[in-house]
């Protein structure tokens, strides 16, 4: 079976583009449903991706350093001290809905109903 990688046809250069079947075929490997309105559009948004990376192939950087890692030193920390915090007033005045002196909000995780 030829993979993606394997195939002549599918790997990029400076003078292609991610077509459409690009964007099936990498939608497929991720298990990602895509409309057709969704496959034109990301094929061209990746062209255009691709397209700005081989532009800057062609930046002149033979004048340029190459990166040097800084030295690795340990954060200056500052001390965990306890500080005023805002009045409670104020922060159930700011909260979208707020009950009994709590700011409510809706219900991320389900519990298992005792039976």
């Amino acid at each position: 079976m030829t993979t993606f990688a394997d195939d002549p046809k599918r790997n990029l250069d400076a003078a292609h583009t991610i077509d459409q079947e690009h964007v099936h075929h990498i939608a497929f490997l991720i298990r990602l449903a895509l409309t057709e309105a969704e496959v034109a559009r990301f094929s061209h948004q990746l062209s255009a991706i691709v397209e700005y990376f081989n532009r800057l192939q062609e930046v002149d950087v033979s004048e340029v350093l190459p990166y040097q890692q800084p030295a690795m030193t340990r954060a200056r920390l500052r001390p965990d001290e306890v500080g005023p915090s805002m009045a409670r007033e104020d922060l159930l005045a700011n909260a979208p809905q707020h009950q009994d002196g709590y700011v409510r909000v809706p219900v991320v995780l389900d519990t298992p109903e005792e039976a």
